[in-house]
This record gives structure tokens, C-alpha cells and sequence, in this order.
């Protein structure tokens, strides 16, 4: 084990490991630890003894199935990265590292190519404003590595270049920095080496007058120029690399070092300041550069429950320094902390570090307040700062669980809280038609892991089932409605009136609420009455029970009585007058569409589209990818794709796979709504 020791910001490298399922992430990251002496001996996915993969669901189904921090030194450098899983269904954990690193590294299969994951991530790094790096892994396995680059190129532009290039069949690298390098397995190393400069000295005017004007460029300003042209994103260079055999991990750990952004040089850390509003208006975004001596500023991005040391929070310091006694306040208290013990982590040890400094990756444990995109900083400076998160998919595949023994319903509540802490992308709801407990993420083996989770980690285990579909409920024309309450019990009574008329909205539109009562037929204190008991009623639609959207409700007329008004009159009243217009006004169901891509073999294209066909699905574009393999866009109905991920991984060998996000709603046809209709039994009102 690397003994962990403080560094500078200048002298960090922060790497997230990006691809997708099988590219050789995990070998890769252990190829590093082995190189820079963390481990003595390669682990192997198949085996489950690799550093990364060290969990029992990892090691259960034989490939990540969470992030793994790593850290190893090299060349005066410390690296901090981030191993991330390639499955679609725990692309959240990926995406949750972005924030807190410089570099991203994608990483390609050389026989593959360009799979699912791989541009999803890609375009994920480069919005985050990430320099990004493509590894081509696997180099050692046939494979045609020319016709990959070019394909790379076409997929994400001409700023894309070989830094690198294979030799004597793949057993070694060439440098391409260096023109006369040598002879590669393929390419021009001398014209390589030419368009790497002039993409490089572009991003300097003079440095391109230079250029232009014959002037040689020495090496340490290239390297000096092409890291500033990773952080513009105007260079993604390409490395080559065979994990397994290791092949090119030296000239990729050189580069690392030599190459790539640090903190120092990195782009300023980015977040916003003040809280979320609902007026529409931006947020001021404010950049923060890694200062040793500026106040303390740190990110949580990643929390996680170990079994040894309890809550772990992974820390980004962003700015200034902390040690075991610095003290720092968190959200909105106002109590001040300290850590304690700082933490590095690798894999599943956790060794201690003196102090961490300005751009560093580090762990505090035991702080059970702290939470995932919350910011630490210090008691003096009250900075309202929050994250620029990245785009994370909607959580559209669902279970409904039970739990196995009774009485262990607040155990399993506690636990999925856990377990929605560690993951942006798995949330936990309570249907309030159904009473159903359910969980929410992007796949069935999403939910699957996160149950094995449960059960290792607390030992629960729970019965799980579909759940009922969110429908929605709608209008679909103009109508009026009306109700009068009146209730006489002995004494003072109960009395309302509203009239009130209902409008259909755009898709999407929501909710509108218009006052339009002239001269006190109902008392102002009474029309926000009225208008909960709207909300009341559009909480289960006539339908199936299901909540009312994209609707307009206009209160125009009622009667009050100066003794026997109050406000459940008139909240009674409301109800039932919307309850009146919407039977008059055409009411629809609306169920959940969902835009779908299904990455396939290409043999399998045509009993895909036609499966989702069948599906009450559209397609909306296919692309042939590298690998005799296609990937199939779609949108379709949530309610046919419940069982989706199975079907397909049957239907295809086990190599397809797909995500899915929430798009928007549409109209249930009249067959399937009539259906619905008639299982619908509306509650008895007391």
C-alpha cells in the first residue's frame, strides 16, 4: 500500500475513468496501482480481487457496479482516480465524479469501438468542462486500430489526435510528441506530430505567429500549450494502451503527469450562488481557483456506508486546506465541525493524511449530516454556494417492495435512505393511491444491485414487484361546474357556494389557478379555501384515481352567509364544483412515454425495432456503430417496457442494453382506458 503524504495543487492529477461495460476500466485502473507500486501483483475482474471491485455486488456479478476511489504516485505526482462503472443502469455513479476531478479519460475498446456509454459520457465530460483523454484499450487483441481512430475522429470531431501510436505489433508505444520517434504500426509519427502542433498553438496567437513564421517550439512548450488546449476542449487527444499486458500504461502514466491539467491549471471549480427560485431567473455562477490560502471551500460528491468506519463523505477541496482540527460549517448551520481524520481512499482501505491541500480528493467519516452536492466551508465565510451538477437520466424503471418479515418496515426505510444518499439516480417514493413503497432507478439490474445492497450491508430483504403505472389525468375540453355546500347541524352551520370553470392546457403546462370573482360574491379570505379544495380534488382524477395535470381552474361566481360561511364551506364547496366540471369536460388518461436507446449486435436490429413496434413504440433513428453493432432510438409507452430489460437481454443473447428517460405525457388509447376505468374504484368520502 502507497503510504498517503500531502501535495500541492501543482502537483495532483484528478482522473475519472470513463466507458462502457467491459472496455478494461477496472484492469486498466490496476495496471496504474501496479505500475506506481500500490499493489505488487495485477488483480483480475473474473477473480473479484482487483482494488476497485472489491464490494459483493461487484464481485457477485463480476463487474463495477459503484465508483472506487484510487490514489498512486508517480514522477513527484499524486493521482487521485476514480474508477466508474460502464453499465448504462449505474451511469449516475459516473456522472456524480465529474464535478470533482480536471481529466477525464474515456476509455474505448479497440475491438468494439464507439459503444453505448461511451458517447453518452464523452458529451457528459465535455459539458461538465472537463479536459478529456480517449484511451484505446485492449491493443493487444485483433482489431483494426487505423479504422477505429478514424471513426473516433467522425464521431467527435477533428479535435481529436493521436498522441501516441502502436508499435512492433502492439507490444510497445511511441511517443508522438517526439517527430522522429520512430515507426509505428500505422501512421505518419512525423505528420501526427505536425497536426498535433498546429491544433495545439492555435489556442495562442502568437504562439501560432511563431509557428507560422518558422520558429521551432521546444517541447516543454508544447506540453506547456497542449495543456491549456485540453482545457479549451480544443484538443482530446488519443492514447493506446493494453491494460491486461500493460502495454502503454508507462507512456499513459508519463503523460498523465506531464500533460494533463492539475488544479493549479486547470479550469476554476464552478458553482452556483444562492438558492433555487421559481421566478426563472439565472444564478450568478462564481469560479473559485485552487488557493492553498484562501478560506475553506470542499464539494461532497459521493457518500457511502462502510461497515468498519460508518459514513465515509468523498471531499473535493476546492480551495484552502484541512487538517483533522479545521474547523467548517456546513448547509444552514451554524455549528461548527471538524473532521477529526482525514482520509484517503483506496478502494476499501482508507489510510490517513496529515492534511489535504487545495485540489486534493479526500474522506472525512462519522459527519452522518453531511450529504451528497453539499458544500463546506469556512465559519467566517458565508458563501450560499451550490454545485453545477451534471444532467443525470430520470429514474424511470420502478419496483414496488414489500418487506420479507414483519415489522422491519422502518429498518427498510432507513436503509433505502442510505442508499438514495449514495446514488443520484436511486430515489424511494410512497404512492399515496396505492400505498405502495417504491423504488426508482435506471434499470432492473440497477434495482437489483441496490436490493443486494440492502441485504449485505443491513440484512433486509424485501418481495418486489411491479408497481402501478403513474398515469396522469386530463381535460379535454372547456366546461362549468358548481356546488353548493350546505350543512345545518344545531347551531351555527356550513355554507359555500362556487362556480368555477376548467380550460385544458398545453402538454406539460401543469397547474392554473385564476381568481376571477367580482365584488365579494365569495370573501377574499375564502378563495384560497376554494382553491385547496381544488388541489384536494385534482389528487385523484374520475377516471382511475390518478392526479389531474395541464389544467386552467377559474373561479367566476358563489355565495357566501355572513354567519355560516367558513373556510371547509368553501374548500368543500371547491371540490366539488371542479369534481362537477371535470366529468363535463371530456376527461382523458394520460400515461408516462419515455425516450428509449437500445444498443444491440446488428443481427438483432430488425426483432428489436419490430419487438418495440409491437410495443406501441416509435422509432425515431437507428446508427450502425463499430463492432457489427447498432443502436436503436425509440420512444414508447412506460407501461410496455416493465419487464423491458429482461426481454431484451433474452432476446439478444444478453448483449443488448438500453436506458431510458422520462419524455412526456400522452393519451391512453380508448381501449386501454376503458380497461382501466372499469378496475377503478373510487373511495368511499366519509
Amino acid at each position: 500500500m502507497v503510504e498517503s503524504h500531502s501535495f500541492k495543487p501543482e502537483e495532483i492529477r484528478n482522473l475519472v475513468l470513463l466507458g462502457h461495460a467491459a472496455v478494461g476500466k477496472t484492469t486498466l485502473a490496476e495496471a496504474i496501482a501496479l505500475r506506481c507500486g500500490v499493489i505488487t501483483r495485477m488483480g483480475s475482474v473474473q477473480e473479484a480481487n482487483t482494488i476497485s471491485d472489491f464490494e459483493p455486488e461487484a464481485r457477485l456479478h463480476k463487474h463495477s457496479t459503484n465508483s472506487v476511489l484510487l490514489f498512486a504516485h508517480h514522477q513527484g505526482c499524486q493521482m487521485n482516480l476514480i474508477d466508474t462503472p460502464g453499465y448504462p443502469d449505474f451511469v449516475g455513479q459516473a456522472l456524480a465524479a465529474l464535478p470533482a476531478v480536471e481529466t477525464a479519460l474515456i476509455v474505448v475498446n479497440a475491438q468494439q469501438g464507439i459503444e453505448f456509454n461511451t458517447r453518452r459520457l464523452y458529451h457528459a465530460a465535455g459539458e461538465m468542462g472537463l479536459a478529456r483523454m480517449i484511451v484505446i484499450n485492449k491493443i493487444d487483441q485483433p482489431g483494426d486500430l487505423p479504422g477505429l481512430v478514424e471513426q473516433l475522429k467522425g464521431s467527435f470531431g477533428p479535435e481529436l489526435h493521436c498522441i501516441n501510436l502502436p508499435c512492433r505489433n502492439a507490444t510497445d508505444i511511441i511517443d508522438c510528441f517526439d517527430h522522429e520517434a520512430g515507426e509505428a504500426d500505422f501512421g505518419d509519427v512525423r505528420e501526427i506530430h505536425r497536426e498535433m502542433v498546429e491544433s495545439v498553438v492555435e489556442v495562442d496567437d502568437r504562439e501560432m505567429e511563431k509557428y507560422l513564421s518558422g520558429e521551432k517550439i521546444d517541447l516543454e512548450e508544447l506540453r506547456r500549450y497542449f495543456i491549456r488546449a485540453m482545457n479549451a476542449g480544443h484538443v482530446v487527444p488519443i492514447l493506446f494502451t493494453s491494460a491486461r499486458t500493460q502495454a502503454g500504461v508507462d507512456d499513459l502514466l508519463h503523460i498523465l503527469a506531464a500533460d494533463i491539467p492539475s488544479p493549479a491549471t486547470g479550469r476554476p471549480k464552478r458553482f452556483y450562488r444562492g438558492r433555487v427560485a421559481n421566478t426563472g431567473e439565472s444564478r450568478p455562477v462564481v469560479e473559485f481557483a485552487a488557493d492553498t490560502e484562501a478560506p475553506l471551500l470542499a464539494h461532497v460528491f459521493k457518500t457511502t456506508s462502510d461497515p468498519y468506519v460508518g459514513k465515509l463523505c468523498m471531499l473535493r477541496i476546492v480551495r484552502g486546506k484541512l487538517d483533522p482540527t479545521t474547523a467548517f460549517v456546513y448547509g444552514a448551520e451554524k455549528k461548527s465541525h471538524r473532521a477529526g481524520h482525514i482520509l484517503k481512499v483506496q478502494g476499501r482501505e482508507h489510510p490517513e493524511t496529515p492534511v489535504a491541500y487545495a485540489g486534493d480528493i479526500v474522506a472525512v467519516a462519522k459527519l452522518e449530516d453531511l450529504r451528497v452536492d453539499q458544500i463546506i466551508h469556512a465559519p467566517a465565510v458565508d458563501d450560499d454556494l451550490h454545485p453545477l451538477p451534471p444532467r443525470y437520466p430520470t429514474p424511470m424503471f420502478s419496483m414496488a417492495v414489500v418487506p420479507k418479515s414483519r415489522g422491519d418496515e422502518v429498518k427498510i426505510s432507513s436503509a433505502l435512505h442510505k442508499l438514495t444518499e449514495e446514488d443520484p439516480t436511486f430515489c424511494v417514493s410512497h404512492d399515496p393511491q396505492t400505498h405502495e413503497l417504491i423504488i426508482h432507478g435506471l434499470g432492473d439490474l440497477h434495482l437489483r444491485v441496490m436490493l443486494e445492497k440492502m441485504k449485505s450491508r443491513f440484512n433486509l430483504e424485501v418481495v418486489a414487484r411491479p408497481p402501478r403505472i403513474a398515469y396522469r389525468e386530463t381535460i379535454t375540453a372547456r366546461a362549468e361546474g358548481h356546488y353548493r355546500h350546505k350543512k345545518q347541524t344545531g347551531g351555527a352551520g356550513q355554507f359555500g357556494e362556487v362556480f368555477l370553470r376548467i380550460e385544458p392546457l398545453e402538454r406539460g403546462q401543469g397547474f392554473e389557478f385564476v381568481n376571477e370573482v367580482f365584488g365579494g360574491a365569495i370573501p377574499s379570505q375564502y378563495i384560497s379555501s376554494v382553491e385547496k379544495g381544488i388541489h384536494d380534488a385534482i389528487e385523484q382524477g374520475p377516471i382511475g384515481g390518478y392526479p389531474v395535470q395541464d389544467i386552467r381552474v377559474i373561479i367566476t361566481d358563489g355565495k357566501s352567509h355572513p354567519v355560516d360561511s367558513k373556510d371547509i364551506a368553501f374548500r368543500i364547496a371547491g371540490k366539488y364544483a371542479f369534481r362537477d366540471a371535470m366529468m363535463k369536460a371530456r376527461p382523458i388518461l394520460l400515461e408516462p412515454i419515455v425516450s428509449l436507446e437500445v444498443a444491440v449486435p446488428e443481427a438483432h436490429l430488425g426483432a428489436v425495432t419490430s419487438d418495440l413496434n409491437g410495443k406501441r413504440g416509435r422509432i425515431t433513428g437507428a446508427d450502425l456503430l463499430p463492432g457489427a453493432a447498432a443502436a436503436v432510438r425509440a420512444t414508447a409507452p412506460l407501461s410496455e417496457l416493465t419487464q423491458y430489460d429482461s426481454q431484451l437481454r433474452s432476446a439478444t443473447g444478453g448483449q443488448g442494453s438500453f436506458v431510458m428517460e422520462f419524455a412526456y405525457y400522452d393519451m391512453v388509447p380508448a381501449v386501454l382506458q376503458a380497461k382501466i376505468a372499469a378496475q377503478y374504484k373510487p373511495p368511499v368520502e366519509e
